[in-house]
């Protein structure tokens, strides 16, 4: 790993902030939580209350995931190596996006190919 020791630091101060945050997020949107009750005749409103409730929460659970990856890969030394190529991320990239596992060429053919495919993984979040 070719991070120094203060840019550790600081990733790390980056995602304990991010995971106080994400956490925060979870709470609020607890699943338990999603079941809007509504009077008669609003099931439709319902059921789009419930649906966005739910898509906020898995969104919040995917970067829930990111994030803990994240935190394996730095106590592995491996923060700043691309989980595809090897090659290397640079910290500026680190800095922008700290949980990012790819380096901006595999993140950039990754993107085209979803797009190629009509893929949007955001599509159902």
């Amino acid at each position: 790993m070719s991070l120094n020791l203060a840019q550790q630091a600081t990733l790390k101060s980056t995602l304990d902030t991010l995971e106080q945050k994400i956490q925060a997020e979870l709470r609020q949107h607890n699943p338990q939580q999603l079941d809007h009750q509504s009077g008669e005749g609003d099931g439709v409103i319902t059921d789009v209350l419930n649906h966005d409730a739910m898509s906020q929460f898995l969104h919040e659970h995917a970067e829930w995931q990111s994030l803990q990856r994240a935190q394996a890969r730095l106590s592995e030394n491996i923060a700043d190596v691309c989980c595809e190529c090897g090659g290397p991320i640079p910290f500026n990239r680190l800095e922008v996006e700290p949980t990012a596992e790819r380096c901006i060429q595999c993140q950039a053919a990754l993107e085209a190919n979803d797009q190629r495919l009509h893929l949007n993984p955001h599509a159902s979040l």
